[in-house]
């Protein structure tokens, strides 16, 4: 007589308690580490320029996104509302909170012939302290885009409070003053100096050279 193979069929449920619980735990963690990230709201930049508005809006915020979004500790959220675009403080802590951000960032990008330039403002959603400025410029727009890593690495840094320069400013607190402000300001009026200095050589043109002087003294030719 043959004996019959023995079949191990898993009871029902028989492990089920045990993928409950795992995958609370998993929840649990998740939920945790959504939790501890900065919520930091992204309005569209106002744009001013004469042509592709909506292209260079629509960009600009893909490419800030991109480049907050590397640093795990942030948690991104991207608001994509053309109305939402503002330069006033109070109506960017509206449209971040409706959005469920702590920080807000905001503010304009600027066309002047080939020259760039973005103004962005970060500030709480909550208190009433006045937002830092992080700013940026250059001759070309195609030169602009590179300085978005430095532009992204200066609101990482002021929304996390590892900024060397500059702690960032806290609910209801005043901005930060003195050298910081003052370095900001100068690397502005640097930056368009730079920017007016470069057009200006672009459009000048080349003088004519000058005949050369006769010298008083030279020998005069002699008459046959």
């Amino acid at each position: 007589m043959i004996p019959r193979a023995r079949r191990f069929a898993p009871r029902a449920g028989r492990h089920r308690p045990l993928a409950l619980v795992f995958g609370a735990l998993l929840a649990l963690t998740a939920g945790t580490a959504s939790a501890e990230r900065v919520r930091v709201a992204l309005l569209p930049v106002l744009v001013h320029s004469s042509e592709s508005r909506e292209y260079l809006q629509q960009g600009l915020s893909d490419m800030l996104v991109a480049r907050l979004g590397r640093d795990p500790r942030l948690a991104v959220l991207e608001v994509d509302e053309t109305a939402a675009a503002t330069t006033d403080v109070e109506a960017a802590r509206a449209a971040a909170r409706r959005a469920g951000g702590t920080w807000v960032v905001f503010g304009s990008f600027t066309r002047f012939g080939e020259g760039a330039s973005l103004d962005l403002q970060l500030a709480r959603t909550e208190g009433e302290g006045e937002p830092q400025q992080i700013f940026a410029q250059a001759a070309t727009l195609g030169a602009l885009i590179p300085m978005l890593d430095g532009v992204s690495e200066r609101i990482t840094a002021r929304v996390l409070g590892t900024d060397a320069g500059e702690a960032p400013a806290a609910a209801g607190a005043a901005p930060v003053g003195g050298g910081g402000e003052l370095a900001e300001l100068r690397r502005r009026v640097e930056a368009l100096e730079r920017a007016v200095d470069q057009l200006g050589a672009a459009r000048m043109p080349e003088e004519p050279k000058a005949a050369p002087a006769v010298q008083p003294n030279s020998p005069r030719p002699e008459r046959e």
